[in-house]
């Protein structure tokens, strides 16, 4: 999409008012008080793997959960017009698990719609479904030509290094960037098709039955190049002795975007990290560092999901807070320590 073009949306989008709840978007994973209904929030097509204009030409309806309010279920096939972001195929059907805990069985658009995917545990699930329409439209077109967890404000693209004190970015350094951070002058890089992006969960010191069985919280990142030729990866920056993962890579969870723990910005001059034909580099993370998810009380899962660029991998994980939350709470005084020692 050409420069001027992507301007027009930002103007665009600075002139729409906040979107009506969508109908039946799965809820977010928790327990709700008897009696009550699951409100939808507003979409988030910034954080979406996926997001494609289609048409939905087969409902199947599965199992009702009987809960209260009851937890419908279906599985979609829809006919792919158009793809804003992710790697399906326009033109090919797909089917994807529709899921929404609410009091009436959710009624599905019959024209053409919008559709908001996550690809968890080898299957596509729906995170938004909308009927389109042309503002809302240039909005979400927008929102997928940032990088996953910005997100539009007043018009104007923000990054989530924004709430970062300080210099967080050379100054006046855009090159190759057709958007960049209202707020940092950060650019809107990806990291290109080419690259592949993959996260795997790390065994546990000590695997404890019915505990951990997805670890201690921490992931091995790993981007690669498949190809025969050289890549250059925009999204993923070194200083040209080191990756600097911490400044690249964010984490989705709860519908809100953080910034990998120990983050400071960029305040110096950076290059894009570019990879030979078949080479690739890891970093391990630790999701349980992060500070701000509502983290579960007793047995219950939460999702991350690992962004850079465009890309991102989305990891359920099962919490256990009689186990981990003695490892958070290490992990703080840890951050604590390292945010007040001297630099060297």
């Amino acid at each position: 999409m050409k420069a001027s073009i992507l301007v027009q949306l930002l103007t665009v989008c600075s002139t729409l008012t906040a979107a009506e709840p969508l109908s039946g978007v799965r809820p977010l994973l928790g327990r709700l008080p008897v009696g009550e209904d699951a409100k939808p929030a507003a979409p988030k097509w910034g954080a979406a793997q996926i997001v494609f204009v289609g048409t939905v030409e087969k409902v199947i309806a599965g199992p009702v959960a009987k809960s209260f309010p009851p937890i419908y279920n279906h599985t979609l096939e829809f006919s792919v017009k158009e793809v804003l972001r992710g790697t399906i195929k326009a033109g090919a059907p797909i089917r994807v698990h529709h899921s929404a805990r609410q009091e009436i069985e959710p009624v599905f658009p019959k024209g053409q719609c919008v559709v908001a995917l996550e690809f968890v545990r080898d299957g596509y699930n729906v995170i938004a479904l909308k009927e389109v329409k042309i503002a809302e439209l240039a909005e979400i077109q927008l929102l997928v030509n940032l990088p996953l967890g910005w997100k539009v404000a007043a018009g104007k693209a923000v990054s989530p290094w924004s709430e970062l004190s300080g210099k967080v970015w050379p100054k006046d350094s855009k090159a190759g960037a057709k958007l960049a951070c209202a707020k940092t002058g950060r650019p809107a890089w990806m990291a290109g098709e080419s690259a592949s992006f993959k996260v795997e969960k790390v065994a546990p010191k000590v695997a404890v039955e019915f505990t951990n069985p997805d670890g201690d919280g921490e992931y091995q990142i790993t981007v690669g190049n498949p190809t025969e030729k050289p890549i250059t990866l925009e999204a993923l920056r070194t200083n040209g002795k080191n990756i600097l993962w911490k400044e690249s890579l964010v984490i989705l969870c709860q519908e809100n975007a953080y910034l990998i723990p120990g983050a400071k910005g960029i305040a110096q001059p950076s290059q894009a990290l570019v990879l030979k034909p078949g080479e690739s580099v890891s970093t391990i993370v630790q999701a349980l560092a992060l500070e701000g998810p509502q983290w579960p009380n007793g047995g219950y899962r939460i999702q991350f999901q690992f962004c850079l660029g465009e890309k991102s991998v989305v990891q359920s994980f099962y919490y256990f807070s009689r186990h981990h939350d003695g490892i958070r709470q290490g992990l703080k005084a840890l951050q604590r320590e390292l945010d007040v020692k001297p630099q060297s």
